[in-house]
């Protein structure tokens, strides 16, 4: 019997909302083929929602998330099953809302940087 080297992915190691990281979260939940050139569409895609149409100090949506991806892999001449994008868009999000100070409590009072 062959046994599989399990690398443990925590949300609380070091760097953990990083592309590496988030890539072997991903590969670990899909059943699905998702090759690296699409990979790096869909994490181009994220991150620029993530830094530029969230930004600081507002809140991350699931369909804003996975539409903004979707018109980033358009973009790029890219056709990708939505119900996958889907997917890999709540594994992300399931994986990202367990880090430590990656999402602001709703309670939390935010004041805007000038």
């Amino acid at each position: 019997m062959e046994s599989k080297n399990l690398e443990i992915i925590s949300p609380l190691m070091e760097n953990a909302f990083t592309e590496p990281v988030l890539h072997k979260v991903v590969l670990s939940k899909i059943d699905f083929e998702l090759p690296d050139e699409i990979w790096d569409a869909i994490n181009d895609g994220f991150a620029y929602y993530w830094d530029f149409e969230v930004g600081f100090g507002n809140y991350a949506d699931f369909e804003d998330t996975c539409r903004s991806i979707n018109k980033h892999l358009e973009s790029a001449n890219i056709i990708y099953p939505y119900d996958k994008l889907e997917f890999i868009v709540n594994t992300i999000y399931d994986f990202v809302e367990q880090i430590p100070g990656a999402f602001l409590d709703e309670s939390a009072t935010v004041i805007p940087v000038k």
